[in-house]
């Protein structure tokens, strides 16, 4: 195969696998929406803010017990798939499934536990201590269901995971709404609860279709294979613990600082911006972490590959965050209503993070493809750190929009630092072209927002449609390009 003609086949993979788990993404927004605008008028800002304050807290502790074995494991299980030893990856699948039932019991224990205190330092009193009782199986169902993807993904099944997502997502809503609609507030838990299960059942349902041969083995082998598994998740388990910790830091010093309302407005931004426009990151990972793990030995295929996937996350967000900014107050009022206009100053400036974080987030795989854990673990340690620092000061001197700002900017020395260390480290090398692809694509949607911002709408839908059609070219002629 020509030079030309692999690169073409990287853009294909890359465009195919986002079209992919982007559609399905895109179903479960709808289902996601549907949800939060029902939410939103049924419940209000303040019953918003406490499903923030729950989902917060239940991913903080699931991030600690579920030790990343459905992410590490990815690697092996396709190793061993892809090999043609059925045998092999039998036992992988009876580890991990072994792994994850105790993992998943793990946190509903620790749940159980500490739901007093959970429930004195969130919401400052003790009345929803029964509420994190009952919200401790959610642990469980989410830990099963994600070793259960882990053995989807890796057995290349990636349109079963889709269906997975889309009959789950739509079963989740089927059994949820009623549950606001009758109960309200008081709906919150078993809500989620029913969200947490019927995703669970869904997984499993299409995930076992696929016929593995049982094994026997014994609970000290399983114990000494998943601890192996285990290793570079436990540094993944870490860092992701340090990210939802400070996630639930800052709602709660938010809560006390500015009340259950403001926390409502900034999950709203929040959702709208990681959830919404993030979705391009959800549908890439499924196929670029084990194609960069293949490469990773050989420091020219790394960096090429590390580059085609910057270049084309640019290509892809461009456009995307620069329509959500010109239609943002229309999201805001089918979505929410239209009190949670609040949070337009925090959005526009948070949705530009992500062009930083596109070219953060696909150099730090680098990090996990080498096995690098200890260095990914300092390295998320510190961004995560400098960003709750900066959100504390950004909304202390200039509220929900000062966090909007701080977004940015932390996503911006991330994306320095974590260049630099697998520059450094792993000789990668990203040229200097995509470094001012992105100087060029944030200048053109500054200048979307000042136009927009200006009401001079025509001038910012005229930008918007030259920056849709440019990196609808662009993209195209990657693709379709002749072999070099």
């Amino acid at each position: 195969m020509t030079g030309g003609e692999e690169k073409k086949n990287i853009y294909r993979t890359i465009v195919k696998a986002t079209g992919l788990f982007g559609g399905t993404q895109v179903f479960t927004i709808l289902c996601s929406i549907i949800k939060t605008k029902l939410v939103a008028i049924w419940l209000g800002a303040e019953g918003v803010g406490i499903i923030g304050l729950y989902n917060n807290t239940v991913e903080m502790i699931s991030s600690l017990t579920r030790l990343g074995i459905g992410t590490s494991s990815v690697r092996d299980l396709s190793k061993a798939f892809k090999s043609g030893d059925e045998s092999r990856f039998a036992e992988l699948v009876s580890v991990v499934r072994r792994w994850i039932w105790f993992t998943g019991l793990l946190g509903a224990v620790v749940m159980l536990t500490f739901a007093p205190l959970l429930s004195r330092y969130t919401f400052g009193d003790d009345t929803h201590i029964w509420g994190y009782v009952f919200l401790s199986c959610t642990l469980l169902f989410t830990t099963l269901t994600e070793g259960e993807r882990a053995v989807i993904q890796a057995s290349e099944r990636l349109r079963v995971l889709a269906r997975c997502s889309v009959l789950g997502s739509f079963f989740a809503l089927l059994l949820s709404l009623p549950l606001f609609y009758f109960f309200g507030i008081s709906g919150i838990v078993p809500a989620i609860i029913a969200h947490t299960f019927s995703i669970w059942v869904v997984t499993v349902s299409l995930g076992r279709k696929m016929k593995v041969k049982p094994v026997k083995m014994s609970w000290t082998e399983t114990y000494r294979q998943g601890k192996n598994i285990a290793s570079l998740g436990i540094y993944m388990t870490v860092s992701g613990f340090v990210t939802t910790l400070y996630s639930y830091l800052f709602v709660a010093w938010l809560n006390d600082r500015g009340g259950t309302a403001e926390v409502g407005f900034f999950q709203a931004g929040y959702t709208l911006v990681m959830q919404y426009v993030g979705l391009v990151f959800t549908a890439m990972s499924m196929e670029y972490y084990p194609r960069l793990s293949a490469v990773c030995e050989d420091k020219v295929l790394l960096s090429e590959h590390v580059t085609r996937q910057v270049e084309t996350s640019l290509l892809i967000l461009a456009p995307v965050i620069s329509l959500f900014l010109i239609f943002q107050n229309l999201i805001i009022h089918v979505l929410y209503t239209p009190a949670f206009l609040a949070i337009s100053g925090y959005i526009s400036w948070a949705v530009l993070g992500m062009l930083f974080r596109a070219f953060s987030w696909s150099v730090s795989f680098v990090l996990l493809a080498k096995g690098a854990g200890r260095i990914f673990l300092i390295t998320e340690i510190v961004a995560d750190s400098l960003m709750f620092v900066m959100y504390l000061v950004g909304y202390t001197h200039w509220g929900l929009q000062g966090v909007g700002v701080a977004y940015l900017l932390a996503y911006l020395f991330s994306m320095t630092g974590i260049y630099m260390v697998c520059h450094l480290k792993f000789g990668l090398h990203i040229p200097v072209r995509m470094f001012v692809s992105l100087f060029v694509y944030s200048s053109l949607w500054y200048f979307v927002w000042l136009l927009w911002s200006n009401d001079c709408l025509a001038g910012a839908y005229s930008l918007t449609a030259f920056i849709c059609l440019f990196t609808g070219f662009q993209l195209k002629k990657k693709i379709f390009r002749k072999s070099e």
